[in-house]
């Protein structure tokens, strides 16, 4: 009682909501220990796909030893095994199997989340853009006039890179659409629209033998190694070549092949080996380096498909816009 003779009475206590439980409970669900990192599930998806630890860490631009303690780490916090590993080889077991699909399905429920939250911050007409670096787009008419056209840019420069980290950009949100070259669809979260060809030519030393000739056959460059890409850096295009060289009987020893164009003909002018790049780059001209055609048969079976790749699921017209300003143009 205070001293004026009122009765004091303590507050009474309110019930939260629902919807503050709920929410109560979710937040200390996300702030728990016991949930897995999205790159523990990135690394244990990459290993589920390649069933092989180095192929795994290649694509996860990592080394093994750290990958490998994402997978242990995961596999201890759920307590079960995922991965059976040994000298020969690398499977799955039963529970990664399973794990496996929801791990999936967590990632692109959060991939769609954070595209979804982007497009409703971004402009709806803004369109982000990217063009794969492996393609001289100057020497291929139609497109080189629409990347420089202002209209169909929307004045923003087209982000270049290679195309699989393109892709990876399209599926992650930061590029709405990309052009590129031989990928393969990632899973259910892209698609891939085949638009167009560009052959594959020869890149040899101007002293070498064959370099004589306006065609030359691989068979005619044996003795020298071949520049060729990491898997890694795009599996699709690899293997599809790779079936190729096997049932055209090449088998050349392989050197890795620099990431700069400029110091790959260097390295072919230097009479180190040859390579083989799209026709469109054989602008880049080089003392000392022969651009040569393949024969037909054997251009048809490494040609690079230009393609447009966006989310599986897009749906803003903007971007269906340009996809489809992107087709017409490579038709003609």
């Amino acid at each position: 009682m205070r001293k004026d003779g009122i009765m004091d009475h303590a507050p009474v206590p309110v019930a939260p909501h629902p919807r503050e439980n709920r929410f109560r409970s979710l937040l200390m669900l996300m702030l728990s220990k016991h949930l897995p990192s999205t790159r523990a599930l990135q690394c244990f998806l990459a290993v589920a796909q390649e069933l092989n630890f180095r192929r795994a860490a290649e694509l996860m631009n990592m080394s093994q030893p750290p990958l490998s303690r994402q997978i242990q780490g995961l596999e201890e916090m759920l307590r079960v095994r995922l991965i059976e590993r040994d000298t020969q080889r690398v499977s799955l077991t039963p529970a990664g199997v399973a794990f496996r699909k929801e791990a999936h399905k967590l990632l692109l429920a959060l991939n769609a989340a954070v595209g979804g939250v982007r497009a409703s911050c971004d402009d709806a007409d803004a369109v982000r853009m990217g063009l794969t670096s492996v393609i001289n787009h100057a020497l291929m008419p139609a497109l080189h006039a629409l990347v420089s056209d202002a209209a169909f840019t929307g004045g923003r420069a087209l982000e270049r890179a290679w195309s699989r980290q393109l892709a990876e950009r399209v599926s992650s949100g930061a590029l709405d659409l990309a052009i590129v070259g031989d990928i393969a669809a990632s899973g259910a979260d892209l698609a891939v629209e085949p638009l167009a060809c560009e052959p594959m030519i020869l890149v040899l030393p101007e002293t070498h033998p064959a370099a004589a000739n306006a065609q030359v056959d691989l068979a005619d460059v044996v003795d020298l190694p071949l520049f060729w890409f990491a898997r890694a850096d795009n599996p699709a295009f690899y293997d599809k070549c790779e079936r190729a060289f096997r049932r055209l009987g090449y088998a050349a020893p392989r050197r890795p092949e620099p990431k700069d164009f400029t110091l790959l003909l260097a390295a072919v002018a230097a009479g180190e080996g040859v390579a083989l790049c799209p026709q469109s780059m054989r602008a880049t001209s080089r003392l000392g380096v022969a651009y040569r055609a393949l024969p037909p048969a054997v251009a048809r079976l490494l040609s690079i498909d230009v393609q447009v790749v966006a989310r599986a699921h897009e749906t803003r017209p903007a971007v269906l816009d340009k996809i489809a300003h992107i087709r017409m143009a490579l038709a003609r």
